[in-house]
């Protein structure tokens, strides 16, 4: 893998982790179930588009002002992804910056979504911001201790009882998962190229963006295997 891949990876598995795990956090920390996922997730999605066309029209400096205004300062931007160790050489320090970039702007959408839609001020932001911190701190754990296989079906655990539906991880040496991923690839290349311009995640993977069982299991599944992929290569 070359370390442009590699980069481009990192900020997609990155960006999908981190907006899962806040989503486990709001269920978790906030007690919000599977219907006000659903109407959050029609929003991050329209704001999620407004920003790509502000990067597209007018450059990332005035879609990160956007996404300033939309916070309004009321919660710190950032959102540094939890390492069990600090990187050591030059590669991981950039790999490293790369997961922070696509993290923030994951999380400045997400929190954008949670003021316009659920109307947290900001204490409720900053405790969803630590708590997704914490759920992302806790599935590094999970994968450095007992392996990324089990990490990734806790955490399908985790976004089960939120959604409060089925979400799959399949095995990417079966042969249906070949064919799904032939599929999901097709699909996605468009959406890809977008994301590879504006240097984040290519799917925000919240809950809801697709609207049946089986397009959120593709999601899932797909982060799951991509994030897979990145783990093997590192």
């Amino acid at each position: 893998m070359g370390f442009s891949q590699e980069m481009s990876e990192t900020r997609t598995s990155v960006a999908q982790l981190a907006s899962w795990c806040l989503t486990v956090a709001l269920h978790q920390e906030f007690g919000i179930g599977a219907g006000r996922l659903e109407r959050l997730a029609k929003v991050l999605r329209r704001i999620q588009e407004e920003n790509v066309a502000a990067v597209l029209s007018q450059g990332t400096e005035a879609a990160a002002r956007q996404r300033e205004g939309w916070i309004q300062g009321k919660v710190e931007m950032d959102f540094p992804v939890p390492l069990l160790r600090a990187p050591r050489t030059r590669r991981e320090k950039q790999l490293r910056m790369a997961g922070d970039e696509a993290a923030a702007t994951a999380w400045q959408i997400y929190a954008a979504g949670a003021i316009q839609e659920l109307r947290f001020g900001p204490d409720r932001l900053e405790r969803l911001r630590q708590a997704g911190r914490d759920n992302y701190r806790q599935f590094n754990e999970w994968a450095a201790g007992d392996g990324l296989e089990v990490a990734m079906e806790r955490l399908r655990r985790c976004v089960h009882a939120a959604l409060q539906e089925e979400v799959r991880i399949v095995d990417e040496r079966s042969s249906h998962y070949r064919e799904d991923a032939a599929a999901m690839e097709q699909d996605l290349r468009a959406a890809q190229a977008m994301a590879h311009r504006i240097r984040v995640s290519r799917v925000l993977a919240v809950p809801g963006i697709s609207h049946t069982d089986a397009e959120k299991g593709e999601i899932f599944a797909r982060c799951a295997a991509e994030t897979a992929n990145l783990w093997r290569h590192r």
